[in-house]
C-alpha cells in the first residue's frame, strides 16, 4: 500500500510484512503467502495448504470475480477464491506513532492568560485535536492495534505511551499550557523516538506520523540524520510520508523532504485534518482473499511440491503480473480406496508359489539329489535400529566433539533464501534485538524462540511466543532438530540444515 503525505511534516511509516508483492498497476498491490492448515483442528487436518492474498487499493467486487492460476505439470490450474475478508476482520494489526511538533507558536498560545496580545498566535492545536477525534483512530486497525503520541520541541517526549490505539484522542495531546516556552524544533529527535518505540511492538503494519512545519533546529545536521533514519525505515520495510504546514514564524524550506520526498504541503490548519483523513482511509483500503490449495470436487489443485511456481491473480477480467511463490509445505492429494488390485495380485502370486512348492515335493525319486550343503551356523538377524538422529561431526573429525555448524534458511517472506548460521551455544530468533537472528514477520514475537547447540545436537525451545513454534507441522515447546526439519515461526517457514 502506498500512503502519501501528512501536513505539518506529518510522516507516516506503514510497514507491510507479507510475501511476494505483485503489481497490477500503480494503484493496486497484491501480497501472497502460504497458510498451512492447523493439524490439531479436525476440520482442517490433512487438508492442503491454502494461499492468502492481501489486496491493496484493488476494486471491490464479488467473490466469484477472484481467481489464482499456475501450471501443474503441463496443465493450467485455476482456483477460485472461497473467502473474502474486510480490513477490520483481517489479522494485520496496526501500530501508529503520532510525532507532533510542540513549538509554542506552532501549537498556539492564544488561550494563555500571561501572554501579551501582540504575542498571541492561534496555532494548530485546537483544529488538530478536533481532527483526531473525528478520525476515531481506534477504528483505524483490527483488534489489537496500538498507538503512541510523541511531541518534539526542545528534545522529544512521550505524550501517550504505546497502548491501545483507542487511547489516541484529541485530548491526549494536552493543552497550550503544556507547550508554553518551548521554542526549538528538534524534529530528528522526535522521529528517532517514534521509530524506536515502533520497533518494540510486533504488529503486522506500522505507521509513523510526524506533524510539524518540516524544519529542524539545525537543518544542515538534520539532513544527514534523516538520510540514516530513511535507511532504517526502508530496512524494516516502513513507508515514509509527510505533511508540511507553516506557522506565522516558521522558517522557509522543509528539510523533512530529505527523508520523505513526496511530503505534501498544506496551506491551512484545516488541510491537516484533510490529509490525516486521507492517510487513514488509504491504510484501510485493503481486503483479504483465501484461495484453496485443492478442490476435492474437481480433483485438481496447486502443485504443493516445495518448489517455486509463478502464480497469476485475476481480479474480474484483469490479470496481475506473475509472482513467484514457494508452494510449501509439501502435500499430496489423498488416495481414495478403489478396487483391491493389490490384494488380487498378492493372492495370485501366493497360489503360484504354493503350486511350485507342491510340484517340488512330489518330484520323481530318480531325479538326482543335490549334493548336501555344509551346515552353517544361523546368522542372527540384525537388531532393529532406534530412532535415527543427525550425528554431528566434531572439529576433531569424530563424533565426540562439539557440533561444527547449523543453519536456518527461510523459505518464504522478505528474508527468503538468506542463510543464517547458528551460534555456538544459544541463538535467539525474533523480530528485534536482542535476538541474534532478526526476521521481518509481524506474526512473530520479539524473542520468539531459541536454538541451543551442544555435543548432543541442536534443540529448539519456544521462547513464550504468542503464535507458537511448529516443527514439521507439529506445534512444539521443545524439539531436537534433525537435518532438513521444516520450522514455522509466525508466517515464515525455515529449513534447518546441519553438517552430519
Amino acid at each position: 500500500m502506498k500512503i502519501k503525505s501528512l501536513g505539518l511534516a506529518l510522516v507516516v511509516c506503514a510497514g507491510i510484512f507479507a510475501a511476494k508483492p505483485v503489481h497490477a498497476d500503480s494503484n493496486v498491490e497484491v501480497f501472497l503467502q502460504v497458510q498451512a492448515p492447523d493439524p490439531k483442528d479436525p476440520k482442517t487436518a490433512g487438508k492442503a495448504p491454502f494461499i492468502e492474498a492481501t489486496i491493496v487499493g484493488g476494486p471491490k467486487t464479488t467473490l466469484d470475480k477472484f481467481s489464482i492460476s499456475t501450471t501443474n505439470g503441463n496443465q493450467k490450474v485455476t482456483m477460485k477464491a472461497d473467502h473474502l475478508h474486510d480490513y477490520q476482520d483481517g489479522k494485520e494489526t496496526l501500530a501508529i506513532a503520532l510525532v507532533i511538533e510542540g513549538q509554542e507558536i506552532w501549537i498556539g498560545n492564544d488561550d494563555l492568560p500571561d501572554v501579551q496580545e501582540f504575542e498571541k498566535y492561534q496555532g494548530v492545536l485546537k483544529n488538530l485535536e478536533a481532527a483526531i477525534d473525528k478520525l476515531q483512530l481506534g477504528n483505524a486497525g483490527p483488534l489489537g492495534s496500538k498507538g503512541i503520541v510523541v511531541s518534539y520541541a526542545t528534545g522529544a517526549e512521550i505524550k501517550v505511551p504505546m497502548g491501545d490505539l483507542k487511547l489516541i484522542t484529541g485530548g491526549a495531546l494536552g493543552s497550550q499550557k503544556d507547550y508554553q516556552h518551548k521554542i526549538s524544533t528538534d524534529m530528528v529527535q522526535g522521529i528517532t523516538m517514534g521509530l524506536a518505540e515502533l520497533s518494540k511492538v510486533s504488529t503486522a503494519r506500522k505507521a509513523l506520523i510526524v506533524i510539524g512545519d518540516g524544519t529542524d533546529t539545525n537543518n544542515e545536521a538534520a539532513k544527514a540524520a534523516l538520510i540514516d533514519l530513511k535507511k532504517q525505515a526502508n530496512g524494516q520495510r516502513i513507508q515514509m510520508f509527510g505533511i508540511i504546514y507553516k506557522s506565522a514564524v516558521s522558517s522557509e524550506g522543509a528539510v523533512i523532504t530529505t527523508m520523505v520526498g513526496n511530503a505534501k504541503v498544506v496551506n491551512s490548519v484545516d488541510g491537516i485534518a484533510s490529509e490525516l483523513n486521507a492517510i487513514i482511509a488509504r491504510m484501510a483500503d485493503r481486503y483479504y482473499l483465501d484461495f484453496p490449495g485443492w478442490d476435492d470436487k474437481t480433483g485438481t489443485g496447486l502443485p504443493w511440491d516445495g518448489k517455486d511456481h509463478d502464480l497469476v491473480v485475476k481480479i474480474d477480467q484483469t490479470d496481475l503480473d506473475p509472482a513467484s511463490l514457494t508452494l510449501a509445505p509439501v502435500w499430496s492429494k489423498p488416495v481414495h480406496n478403489g478396487f483391491p488390485w493389490l490384494a488380487v495380485i498378492l493372492t495370485l502370486v501366493g497360489l503360484i508359489l504354493l503350486y511350485v512348492i507342491i510340484k517340488l515335493a512330489t518330484r520323481k525319486k530318480e531325479e538326482p539329489m543335490p549334493m548336501p550343503m555344509m551346515q552353517q551356523a544361523p546368522v542372527e538377524a540384525p537388531k532393529p535400529m532406534g530412532p535415527s538422529k543427525t550425528v554431528m561431526i566434531g572439529a576433531g573429525g569424530d563424533q565426540e566433539g562439539f557440533p561444527i555448524v547449523g543453519w536456518l534458511v527461510p523459505l518464504n517472506g522478505v528474508n527468503a533464501y538468506q542463510t543464517w548460521r547458528l551460534k555456538p551455544g544459544l541463538t535467539k530468533i525474533g523480530t528485534a534485538p536482542p535476538s541474534d537472528i532478526v526476521v521481518n514477520d509481524g506474526f512473530m514475537s520479539t524473542e520468539h524462540c531459541s536454538i541451543t547447540s551442544s555435543p548432543a545436537g541442536f534443540t529448539l525451545h519456544d521462547g513464550g511466543s504468542t503464535n507458537g513454534v511448529y516443527v514439521n507441522d507439529r506445534k512444539v515447546a521443545k524439539q531436537d532438530l534433525v537435518d532438513n526439519d521444516v520450522i514455522m515461526l509466525g508466517k515464515t517457514n525455515f529449513k534447518f540444515k546441519s553438517i552430519n
